[in-house]
C-alpha cells in the first residue's frame, strides 16, 4: 500500500492552467510549442571502446629456446705444391687461343621479362554501395482504434526520433539497424503519423482509424523528467485498489474490449535526455458493461530532479459525446524539503460518467 502523502492543488498555489476550447493542429501548433518541441532532443550517447592485446611475460616465457652456436671443424694442414718455372713469355706473340661457339642457328634466344609476365586483369573502380538513407514508415490499424507504427532507416541506428500525431508528441530510440516498431492510441479518424530525427529527412503515414467513437482518451504528455503521472480511479476503487489504472498497474486491452476497465499507453523512452512522454488512458465509453464513474487524476511526485522547480505538462481528451479539448500547465514545484510528496490536479481533465450499454 502507497502511505506517502498527496496534497490536493487548489486556487492560490503557484501554477496556471489554461484551458481551451479547440484543439491542438495536425502538425503540434500551439499545443506543441508550448512544449517546446523545437529544440532538439539528443540521444544517448555512442560509445565504443577498443580493445589491445599484449604479450605478457608469462606468454613469451613459453616461447622455445634456440641454440644458435654450431661447432666448425678446423682443417688439416695442407700440403701445397711446389711451383715449376716455365720460361719468359713475349708480349709480341700474336697467336692467340681461339674459342669455339656453336653455331648461330643453334643459339635460343631469351625471351624478353616483359613476354613472361601474367596478364593483368582490369580493376573494378566502382564504389561500394551504400545503404539506402530513406525513412521508410508503415501504418497497422489494431482493435481499440490503436495503431501500430513501424519505422526504417538504415542511416539512423540508435537514433533519437519524435513521433507526432494530432497534437501528441513523444521521443523514441531505433535500435541498431535503424528499426523502431511502436502501437499508439489514435486521436482522430484520419490519422497522420509523422516521424522527425533530428539531422535528416523523416516519414509521414496517413490511415483510417475506426472505432473511437466508442472510446474515451485522455493524453498526458510532458518533457523530461517532471514526475509526472495519469491515475484512473474506476467505479469507486481507491489507491492500489483493483480498479486503480496507472503506469505500474496498466490494466489490459482485453479488460476493455469486455467493457469491464480500461488500460494505460506509455510512450516515450526513458534512455533518452529531456526526451517528450506521454501516458494515455482508454476506456471502452460505447460499450461499458457497469455504470459509474472514473476519476481521472494528475500526480506529481516531487523528486530531486524537479524539487524548486518550473514543470510543464499538457493534457488532450477526446469522447464519443464531448468536443476534444485541451489543458496548458505550468506549476512550480515544492522546495526540496518535500522529496517523495505527491501533488494532486484533480482539473487537468473531465472525469467519465459511464452507463452499461
Amino acid at each position: 500500500m502507497r502511505q506517502t502523502a498527496r496534497r490536493a492543488i487548489t486556487a492560490g498555489t503557484t501554477f496556471a492552467v489554461a484551458l481551451s476550447i479547440g484543439f491542438v493542429m495536425q502538425y503540434g501548433d500551439a499545443l506543441a510549442s508550448r512544449l517546446g518541441v523545437d529544440e532538439p532532443v539528443e540521444g544517448p550517447d555512442q560509445r565504443a571502446d577498443d580493445a589491445a592485446v599484449a604479450l605478457t611475460p608469462a606468454v613469451a616465457a613459453q616461447r622455445p629456446s634456440v641454440d644458435w652456436t654450431v661447432p666448425v671443424a678446423m682443417p688439416q694442414e695442407i700440403a701445397v705444391p711446389q711451383m715449376q718455372s716455365i720460361g719468359p713469355v713475349s708480349l709480341t706473340d700474336t697467336a692467340a687461343p681461339t674459342l669455339a661457339l656453336p653455331a648461330t642457328d643453334m643459339l635460343t634466344p631469351i625471351p624478353a621479362k616483359a613476354d613472361v609476365l601474367p596478364e593483368v586483369l582490369p580493376i573494378d573502380t566502382a564504389p561500394a554501395a551504400t545503404p539506402s538513407c530513406a525513412a521508410d514508415m508503415t501504418a497497422e490499424v489494431l482493435p481499440l482504434a490503436m495503431v501500430r507504427l513501424s519505422l526504417t532507416d538504415a542511416c539512423h541506428p540508435l537514433a533519437t526520433v519524435k513521433i507526432h500525431h494530432r497534437g501528441m508528441m513523444f521521443s523514441a530510440l531505433t535500435d541498431a539497424a535503424g528499426h523502431l516498431q511502436v502501437d499508439v492510441p489514435a486521436l482522430v479518424t484520419d490519422a497522420l503519423f509523422i516521424a522527425d530525427f533530428n539531422d535528416g529527412p523523416g516519414a509521414a503515414i496517413a490511415v483510417d482509424v475506426p472505432g473511437l467513437d466508442d472510446l474515451d482518451r485522455a493524453v498526458l504528455q510532458w518533457r523530461g523528467e517532471a514526475g509526472m503521472q495519469l491515475h484512473a480511479l474506476e467505479f469507486g476503487a481507491g489507491y492500489d485498489d483493483a480498479g486503480h489504472i496507472w503506469s505500474a498497474s496498466a490494466g489490459t486491452p482485453e479488460a476493455a474490449a469486455a467493457g469491464t476497465g480500461g488500460f494505460i499507453t506509455t510512450l516515450g523512452d526513458v534512455a533518452i535526455s529531456d526526451a517528450l512522454h506521454a501516458e494515455i488512458y482508454t476506456f471502452p465509453s460505447g460499450h461499458a458493461a457497469l455504470d459509474g464513474q472514473v476519476i481521472l487524476n494528475v500526480e506529481t511526485e516531487v523528486t530531486n530532479r524537479n524539487c524548486g522547480r518550473d514543470v510543464a505538462a499538457q493534457s488532450i481528451q477526446i469522447g464519443p459525446r464531448q468536443p476534444p479539448h485541451a489543458v496548458d500547465l505550468t506549476m512550480t514545484m515544492p522546495d526540496c524539503d518535500a522529496i517523495g510528496e505527491f501533488l494532486v490536479l484533480k482539473n487537468m481533465f473531465a472525469d467519465l460518467t459511464l452507463a452499461a450499454q
